[in-house]
């Protein structure tokens, strides 16, 4: 079985090269850049004759086009942050030799200034996992500027042993900069969307959130960190509808 990793990136000259590195075991990459002006593309080349530039608004729309550029029986899809290790590579090979399966769930294994951060987290600020390795009819993204959900068809495999990587943040100046750039995203989606707002302004779902991220999530085993991650994911609803409705 073939293996296709599909990258979609804007202006990440800065990290994308480990990206790159770390999928030397697939039959072939794909770069979709979104309104990149840095020298992201010419990295890419380097790895990959198959870059299509463009700008997308729609997070889901972008990821549908990779998938459709995609030539191989399976698809491994990672963001430019994220490495896949040697244990990984190899349990990907030998999962997409499995017949009657057709997608999988892998953990993630998030990085705050190099520093493993496993407890804490929730989707708004970094998923724990994703369903990343499919084949290629068988994941389908809905619409949405960040985070958006997608459509699963066919069989679920096991969970992954192995987890890939996710170098999210170089430090918390850059955890704060992912927060206000994917509220405002957020917002967007709420105000496109015509939702009512009211659910979002609720100051017990905030102390809810945050008792979820730093107790029942165990955030507490991350000292400041866990609470900066715990106020982060708590107030995510929150401000998210506070710029939809004011901005």
């Amino acid at each position: 079985m073939s293996i296709s990793a599909l990258i979609v990136a804007r202006n990440e000259e800065k990290i994308i090269e480990n990206a790159f590195k770390s999928l030397d075991f697939v039959d072939e990459i794909v770069v979709v850049l979104d309104r990149s002006e840095d020298k992201t593309k010419e990295i890419a080349l380097n790895y990959s004759q198959k870059v299509y530039e463009g700008s997308w608004a729609c997070e889901g729309v972008r990821r549908n086009f990779g998938i459709s550029k995609c030539n191989s029986d399976w698809i491994i899809e990672i963001d430019s942050d994220e490495v896949v290790s040697k244990k990984l590579a190899r349990e990907i090979l030998l999962k997409t030799k499995i017949r009657k399966i057709d997608f999988y769930y892998i953990p993630l294994i998030n990085y705050l200034s190099k520093k493993k951060i496993i407890n804490g987290w929730m989707a708004c600020m970094a998923p724990e996992g994703k369903f990343l390795l499919f084949r290629k009819q068988s994941k389908i993204w809905k619409d949405g500027s960040v985070h958006p959900e997608y459509v699963l068809k066919g069989r679920k495999g096991e969970v992954f042993i192995n987890c890939l990587d996710h170098y999210m943040s170089e430090n918390y100046f850059d955890l704060i900069l992912r927060f206000n750039r994917n509220t405002t995203l957020y917002a967007k989606d709420l105000k496109s969307r015509n939702e009512n707002l009211n659910k979002l302004f609720s100051i017990r779902k905030i102390f809810s959130r945050f008792i979820k991220s730093f107790l029942l999530k165990k955030g507490y085993k991350s000292g400041g960190t866990g609470i900066l991650i715990a106020i982060l994911c708590s107030t995510y609803p929150f401000i998210s509808a506070l710029k939809s409705k004011y901005d």
